[in-house]
């Protein structure tokens, strides 16, 4: 199996989110966070039978938003007028493997971008106690779902979502988080 060299997870925060964070978590929420979702991504990367990155260094960048922005972006990139948990945006086909690769030999200066992950924060707290989750893991299940996506799995049909689901659980319970696989994205009944 190929060795992954590099993977990075950049969180960034909108402002609202950032408060949040602070307000229920501390001063040191944001940091908290950045080290459980690298933890967890890694993981779920390692884990599979072929890692879709390989030896080059690759980048994923969370990104924690509010109810309000996440519609806008929906709105602009699904033409879908509605708020939603979580959106993911790959670049190239399929995302798996990024489309750009550097020149053979060639030295890495910063990592390749693999793909965004948005993140409504309202709309995890609303959401993670019918799933029966603290915030933390709603976030990481949300963001494990993203990457999932980020490495071709589809959740259009149950059978899917359910192998999608189970992937992320089995991440998420191997790191020692209490994950329910009943999980739904249920942004439409919060």
């Amino acid at each position: 199996m190929p060795s992954i060299r590099s993977l990075s997870v950049a969180l960034t925060a909108a402002s609202e989110a950032e408060s949040w964070l602070e307000q229920h978590w501390g001063a040191e929420g944001l940091e908290r966070l950045q080290h459980a979702l690298q933890e967890a991504i890694e993981m779920l990367v390692r884990s599979e039978q072929q890692p879709p990155l390989g030896d080059a260094p690759y980048e994923i960048c969370v990104y924690l938003t509010t109810d309000a922005e996440i519609r806008a972006m929906n709105r602009a990139y699904r033409g879908v007028d509605a708020s939603t948990d979580v959106l993911t945006f790959g670049y190239g086909a399929d995302s798996n493997p990024p489309p750009h690769r550097p020149a053979e030999g060639a030295p890495l200066e910063c990592p390749i971008l693999w793909g965004d992950i948005a993140i409504s924060l309202e709309t995890a707290a609303r959401q993670a106690p019918p799933n029966g989750h603290d915030i933390l893991t709603e976030l990481l299940m949300l963001a494990l779902h993203g990457t999932l996506h980020l490495m071709g799995y589809d959740d259009s049909t149950e059978a899917a979502r359910a192998q999608m689901n189970a992937r992320a659980v089995s991440t998420l319970r191997g790191l020692g988080y209490a994950a329910r696989e009943e999980w739904y994205s249920r942004y439409e009944e919060t």
